[in-house]
């Protein structure tokens, strides 16, 4: 059988890892499509398989094993792209992943040690329907119907305790005027999803805490595919409502395309969530294989940007209301590069709907959040010093998220500026680095973000050539340094970042021009761009018997 294999007694001493970085055994099968090589440097280990990798950017190693009446056959292994729940074992114990086929299982295991991903630790005879866990003896039935009365008992307890924690919050929050947008209440997800009959899977794209996104086929279309186990209905419906939203379709937001259920197998569907597939990969990959002139630079930033303001105005278009959004876990992982060059912002599995200028139209599903749940964020690299702190101003948590989306936002703009040749003296900027990776690595702790970002208040370093670059009028530096103000207040919004990153593209296309364009803004931006979220079109309660003023 296939993990009864020591790989890793077939590495060279030569492929082990500089401290600080994890080595894992590399293998992708002939059937693979794509590649998770990017995400290491492969290590030179002989004229055959296998091969060692490099982690950049997690401590975590992966495999996947498809397992049938056979035996089991090794699909992948290599470098996983953060530091996830599972990653801590020493070991790989593999858990189930999906029903390729009806005869097949694919199985995957995380490990956090070198070349922990050789080989398994054991898995499931064929045709046995029970977890890679669940081998050993049977127990005698006296012993087995107590552990089924302990798990009842236990359950019960969970139950009971979740919900008092969870009315507890609710109630201490309710008059905050928290929201989030959440599918219509009383009507489950499996009643009211089709399921998506010529949806078909292709291979894994990655794999998150709670989700599994797949590349795939709709109608014969290239689709990326979001799909979230049972114990996730409610992100699912709370992405979904939001991505469903009338007003919220936007060139540089990921194009939503249908919510259904379904699988890569014959059994029970789960909820999905079908959207744009995008080649180019997320910016974190792009950065990290293409360097980027000037003018690519701008349009990476400004895209972003504008997506990003986009997101936190709150509008009305078409007869149709849009709240403001906080994004709350923008990173190079979670942005996608489009094919003409522009970014487009994804992964709505954590945005909040923010409180309005005015009571919202009473339509508009929300839900109550409690103070925890307002201070969550996703990765923590990108946290904003608040978060990490716990200092959030929660009296105007909507205005504060935003701000601590405008932090995320620099560090983004920092890693797309690193790639410039343009910024560089020699022309050749260095190797792709995730931000605060210099300082801390590629997998750094909460307490040594606070300890870097909060307590010394450093941020990622700006070469001296980008104080001296002649093509931007305003500050390139500057403007970093005005998104990632330690005070969130003093931070510029998206809409300002917008407008100074327009004034830098108008002065990259006619460097030359002594007239100065009407529409651009001073280069003290704050002065024209007020620290209130600003709306693109007014409400349709403003100015009228409506409006509460």
């Amino acid at each position: 059988m296939l993990g009864s294999l020591s790989f890793w007694m077939l590495l060279p001493a030569a492929v082990q890892a500089p401290a600080g970085h994890r080595t894992c055994v590399f293998f992708e099968g002939p059937g693979v499509q794509g590649s998770t090589r990017a995400l290491g440097e492969l290590l030179d280990a002989g004229p055959g398989p296998p091969r060692g990798i490099r982690c950049l950017y997690s401590h975590c190693c992966f495999g996947i094993w498809n397992l049938t009446q056979d035996g089991a056959q090794l699909e992948m292994q290599g470098c996983r792209d953060s530091d996830e729940p599972g990653c801590e074992s020493s070991r790989c114990e593999p858990a189930r992943l999906a029903h390729a086929t009806p005869a097949s299982t694919l199985f995957t295991c995380s490990c956090g040690t070198d070349l922990c991903n050789a080989n398994y630790s054991h898995l499931p005879p064929p045709g046995i329907s029970r977890t890679p866990n669940s081998e050993g003896p049977q127990s005698p039935p006296g012993d087995s119907l107590l552990v089924v009365v302990s798990l009842l008992v236990l359950f019960f307890l969970l139950m009971l305790g979740s919900s008092i924690l969870a009315l507890r919050q609710w109630k201490a929050f309710r008059a905050s005027g928290g929201q989030e947008l959440e599918a219509e209440p009383g009507i489950g997800w499996s009643q009211e999803l089709p399921e998506l009959q010529e949806l078909y899977f292709s291979q894994i794209l990655q794999e998150g805490g709670h989700t599994v996104v797949w590349a795939g086929h709709l109608q014969g279309e290239p689709v990326a595919i979001k799909a979230f186990p049972m114990r996730a209905a409610p992100q699912f419906q709370t992405e979904r409502a939001l991505y469903e939203l009338s007003g919220l379709q936007h060139d540089n937001i990921v194009r939503f395309i249908a919510a259904g259920r379904g699988g890569p197998s014959s059994r029970p569907p789960g909820p999905l969530l079908v959207l744009q597939l995008y080649p180019k990969g997320s910016l974190c990959h792009y950065l990290a294989h293409h360097t980027c002139d000037w003018g690519l630079s701008l349009k990476l930033a400004l895209s972003l940007t504008r997506g990003l303001a986009f997101l936190h105005e709150e509008s009305w278009r078409d007869g149709q209301y849009k709240p403001g959004i906080a994004h709350r876990d923008l990173s190079s992982h979670n942005v996608f590069v489009r094919d003409d060059g522009s970014c487009a912002i994804g992964d709505l599995g954590l945005a909040l709907a923010l409180p309005g200028l005015t009571q919202p139209p009473t339509w508009l599903p929300t839900q109550p959040r409690g103070p925890a749940t307002i201070m969550e964020a996703g990765t923590q690299r990108y946290m904003a010093p608040e978060i990490l702190d716990k200092t959030l101003d929660l009296q105007d948590w909507g205005m504060a998220l935003r701000r601590a989306d405008i932090y995320s936002l620099s560090l983004l703009l920092w890693e797309m500026l690193s790639r410039c040749p343009d910024l560089w003296p020699d022309h050749r900027p260095p190797p792709f680095q995730l931000a605060y990776e210099a300082e801390l690595g590629s997998s750094p702790t909460t307490c040594e973000l606070w300890a870097l970002a909060v307590a010394e208040r450093r941020r990622p370093h700006i070469p001296p050539s980008w104080y001296r670059t002649t093509m931007e009028p305003g500050g390139l530096p500057e403007l970093l340094e005005d998104c990632w103000d330690s005070d969130p207040e003093a931070r510029l919004t998206a809409e300002c970042v917008q407008h100074r990153l327009t004034r830098l593209e108008y002065t990259a296309e006619a460097p030359d021009s002594e007239e100065a364009s009407p529409n651009v803004l001073p280069s003290f931006c704050p002065q024209a761009c007020p620290a209130s979220p600003g709306t693109a079109a007014p409400l349709p309660w403003q100015g009228t018997s409506l409006d509460p003023s």
